[in-house]
């Protein structure tokens, strides 16, 4: 894209105007899913469009197909836990990785971002926070998306410090990636390492904020905290998080936690480096921690489900 549309985009990002979400997750890779969707549904400038399982591999699953599923699973708890009854469309993501940068994985989610796309002249920021292979998918399927399709990547390492893009999302489908980032399609890049890492949390700050107050969703999000970490309920002891995807909700809440900004575009080789792409991007590797932690943690609070 060039500056003139990543200004527009910006301008965007701080409008009174709800920003239309649609996330898109491998909610059962790793917690910080969890807090991100709980977030989304709860964040009052943000109308959430749907959630989308993305595929993964790794202790949790032992192939892409297996891993989408155990997805769709967890983002649907989590969903019914934050909001009972809710009628938020839920989808499952591509059953495999792209084979090459050429042929998409067809998916319900594919089909609802496309869907999603063309149901308005407003932005539509399509956030990834697993692998990129659904957002590559839409783009194969239908290309005239990236007139208002905006896509956030939670990946790649800060290119102010790494060569290496090969983050968890970004090394499991580099084909994917390749498309994303070489694509005519907005995308705001949200770093890992050097970046979305400085979002930790802990248990005792998770159960503070969000146990034993008659939230569902609060009292699941600090069980998995203690979960991870070994900690009993009633027990403290040092313990901490990167919640790497809340970055995603934070990026779109108009807030001045965030420090976007224009830069040259990149893509990866196929060995996962760094190289330059045509045109711009919005790259964001700057979060203000406590305020973003706050924020979610009072959103939650205000909109979450409670039992009394």
């Amino acid at each position: 894209m060039n500056r003139n549309i990543c200004e527009k985009i910006l301008s965007r990002l701080t409008s009174p105007e709800p920003r239309k979400l649609f996330l898109d997750t491998d909610a059962a890779n790793e917690i910080d899913d969890q807090f991100a969707i709980a977030y989304a549904m709860c964040a009052d400038n943000i109308e959430l469009l749907g959630l989308g399982a993305a595929p993964f591999v790794n202790n949790n699953a032992d192939n892409p197909a297996q891993g989408m599923e155990k997805s769709y699973v967890e983002m649907r708890r989590v969903r019914d836990l934050t909001c009972p009854g809710s009628k938020l469309p839920l989808y499952r993501g591509a059953g495999a990785y792209l084979k090459d940068k050429n042929t998409p994985v067809d998916s319900p989610a594919a089909r609802a971002i496309i869907e999603a796309a063309h149901s308005t002249d407003d932005y539509v920021f399509a956030a990834f926070i697993g692998c990129f292979t659904d957002a590559a998918s839409a783009l194969l399927i239908d290309p005239s998306i990236s007139k208002n399709l905006v896509i956030v990547l939670i990946g790649a390492n800060d290119a102010d410090r790494y060569q290496s893009a090969n983050d968890f999302n970004l090394r499991q489908d580099r084909a994917a990636a390749q498309v994303v980032f070489e694509s005519d399609c907005p995308v705001i890049l949200l770093p890992a390492a050097g970046g979305t890492s400085v979002l930790t949390t802990t248990v005792g700050e998770t159960a503070y904020y969000l146990e034993d107050k008659n939230i569902p969703v609060g009292d699941y999000l600090s069980y998995l905290m203690r979960r991870d970490h070994d900690c009993p309920r009633g027990s403290f002891r040092p313990a901490t998080h990167i919640i790497w995807d809340i970055s995603s909700v934070a990026i779109l809440r108009g807030k001045n936690f965030v420090s976007p900004e224009i830069r040259d575009a990149l893509s990866v080789d196929d060995e996962g480096m760094f190289i330059p792409a045509e045109g711009k991007f919005i790259y964001n590797k700057s979060f203000d921690r406590d305020a973003i932690f706050e924020d979610m943690y009072k959103a939650i609070v205000k909109k979450a489900y409670r039992t009394e």
